[in-house]
């Protein structure tokens, strides 16, 4: 056998086997399939993410903020901009009240801290200043379970709330100020009923 002839069976023995169309085909499966996992996974993580820090889904569930809202109501709420500021009066929260801190109750906020609150011939007073609520129905009144008159000045990081539906509400004339710790959320858009649906920020009162 001459120098060429070895050379060239060298060289033939050392080639790569082609692969297989069968082969190829398996390999390109399990490459799309990892990145298919991979995609659900990111998702997961990001939905995740955004629901314990961002944004966070809430149903209503009675009456107790009607007009404003009804049973069934469906709401997104935001747990970011508590974080840069405070509460401010008129805003509509998610918050656990502190006699039950495994619930959610949603309410508006009426007094802030330092603020003092005074219920009497049904009505509102902050600071000696009768409060006037649009939103609520236009025989509404604010009633007392015992006596017909209530005043309190709320500590540092305490918030007075009621529901806008004060006869079917169980709010700070039961529950007393809610700390500030105990906020989870504000309202921020009703999404459904698709008739319904509103953004909502603080009430210039």
């Amino acid at each position: 056998m001459d120098k060429d002839q070895k050379d060239q069976n060298y060289f033939e023995e050392d080639e790569p086997e082609e692969k297989t169309p069968k082969a190829s085909a398996v390999g390109s499966f399990f490459l799309a399939l990892f990145d298919f996992v991979k995609t659900i996974v990111i998702v997961v993580i990001l939905a995740f993410i955004i629901r314990v820090f961002i944004i966070q889904p809430f149903i209503v569930e009675g009456q107790s903020m009607e007009p404003t809202f009804h049973n069934n109501d469906y709401l997104i709420t935001e747990k970011v901009t508590y974080k840069f500021r405070t509460p401010e009066r008129g805003e509509i929260v998610i918050f656990h009240p502190p006699d039950n801190t495994s619930v959610n109750y949603i309410k508006r906020i009426i007094g802030l801290p330092g603020d003092t609150i005074e219920i009497k011939d049904g009505s509102i007073f902050v600071n000696s200043n009768e409060l006037t609520e649009k939103y609520l129905n236009s025989d509404e009144q604010t009633a007392l379970s015992q006596g017909n008159q209530e005043k309190i000045t709320l500590g540092e990081k305490e918030y007075y709330v009621f529901g806008d539906n004060r006869n079917h509400s169980r709010d700070s004339r039961e529950l007393g100020p809610i700390p500030l710790d105990n906020l989870v959320s504000r309202v921020w858009v009703r999404l459904l009923p698709l008739d319904s649906m509103k953004a909502f920020a603080a009430v210039n009162y």
